[in-house]
């Protein structure tokens, strides 16, 4: 936990839920003035009780990411009230039902599109102008290790995965001399809804294939985003962390030459 992030106003989207929320929490914990993002009212507010419970500081806003004008609106409110934004947490993001390329309707690919990589653009693009003018800022954008070897049945997820770290690098470069820093996390296989069915099905296989043999939680992602944006990594940026328990470390010639070494053991 970072005190040193008290009073920060920090912008997360995706807020109401999974990763989001717990980020969120994170912040508030922090003693950050956390501005809750996403498209349904009813969990962006779930989530700024939950901070207010813990008497941290919560609002929260409406926002659809892949529309434009709704995302500059709701920055300049924020910006107009609070005078700064120092932090922006591009989390919000969406999946569709497994499929091959041959069959991915166009409005799966446009719509999940729109939603992780427009979105990361129209947020970065609005709330970036502001730090510029504080000389201070941090940005996380959430790739995904979709973005390392791509998933199969999900060609539109891993493609915006995968466009989400050279934009991250590119954004690094461009707004470095401002003082604000960028950064990408790529997390692993992590318990949240949208992994629900997988994990109800795989959960033991995948926790055996990774290293430190768990599944992840959303508080592990939330740790990675509160060190990016605590004044203490001024220096790091560029950088795109797999948090993953070391998952994408093993092949399936490991996990024999494994079993076989275990073996010996016996």
């Amino acid at each position: 936990m970072y005190k040193n992030m008290e009073g920060q106003i920090a912008v997360i989207t995706g807020g109401g839920s999974g990763i989001g929320r717990d980020i969120c929490i994170e912040f508030a914990k922090c003693g950050v003035k956390v501005m809750v993002t996403g498209r349904r009212e009813s969990n962006i507010n779930e989530t700024k009780k939950l901070i207010e419970d813990l008497n941290g500081y919560a609002e929260t806003y409406k926002m659809d990411v892949s529309n434009k004008e709704n995302v500059e609106s709701v920055f300049e409110e924020i910006y107009n009230k609070h005078g700064k934004i120092d932090i922006l947490i591009n989390n919000a993001g969406l999946s569709t039902p497994p499929t091959f390329c041959t069959n991915m309707s166009d409005s799966d690919w446009d719509g999940l599109i729109k939603t992780h990589l427009y979105g990361a653009f129209y947020c970065s693009r609005a709330c970036s102008k502001f730090m510029k003018n504080n000389n201070y800022g941090r940005i996380v954008n959430m790739s995904s290790i979709a973005g390392v070897f791509g998933f199969v049945g999900n060609i539109n997820y891993s493609t915006a995965k995968t466009a989400l770290v050279g934009f991250t690098y590119s954004l690094a470069k461009e707004l470095g001399q401002y003082g604000i820093t960028v950064n990408a996390i790529q997390p692993g296989i992590i318990r949240t809804s949208m992994t629900e069915r997988a994990l109800d099905a795989l959960e033991v296989k995948f926790a055996n294939e990774t290293p430190l043999k768990r599944i992840g939680e959303p508080k592990d992602i939330a740790s990675a985003a509160s060190f990016f944006c605590s004044p203490n990594s001024g220096f790091i940026t560029g950088v795109i962390m797999r948090v993953d328990g070391g998952y994408i470390l093993n092949s399936g010639m490991d996990l024999l030459m494994m079993q076989t070494c275990s073996g010996e053991q016996e």
